[in-house]
């Protein structure tokens, strides 16, 4: 299992981009509610995160899964590049999308995560002509509240 500290260096392509997701995940503090949600969890929780740092989307996500396995010990991370991932997708043609999540709980696998939220996908298919911008903003931490809901919505939901 491929932890944080691996995927700080998965891949980089230029310097420091280890430093801006730390410098992200210090900026980024956890609702109350979220955070007694988190630690309410009591079941093993594994998430695959195939993320690489040099991604803006994988450093706006990623954030919030390290600080939700840092509340919980139940909730397990283990970070992949695409290349380790592969195996989850031995059909895909093309380069599979990062951020993708998968869960895995109770031996079963489920993508839930492709790239963006959905709140951030909802946007951009109502706002074609504003995709640039809703991604820059999505990019930004224009939509952490939301993140964050439908983050704890869905692992509180396994």
């Amino acid at each position: 299992m491929a932890t944080f500290e691996d995927y700080l260096k998965f891949e980089v392509t230029e310097a420091e981009e280890d430093k801006k997701q730390l410098r992200i995940i210090e900026k980024i503090s956890l609702s109350k509610e979220t955070e007694k949600a988190i630690k309410a969890i009591d079941k093993d929780i594994t998430i695959i995160a195939v993320a690489q740092v040099y991604c803006p989307d994988c450093r706006a996500t990623v954030p919030f899964l390290k600080k939700f396995s840092d509340l919980n010990s139940k909730i397990k991370i283990d970070y992949r590049s695409r290349e380790a991932a592969k195996e989850f997708f031995p059909d895909a043609d093309k380069r599979i999308k990062i951020p993708t999540l998968i869960s895995y709980v109770d031996g079963k696998y489920n993508t839930f995560w492709n790239e963006f939220p959905v709140v951030v996908k909802k946007k951009m298919d109502e706002n074609p002509e504003n995709f640039e911008d809703i991604k820059y903003n999505f990019r930004i931490g224009k939509f952490n509240v939301e993140i964050e809901k439908e983050l704890v919505d869905y692992l509180t939901s396994l």
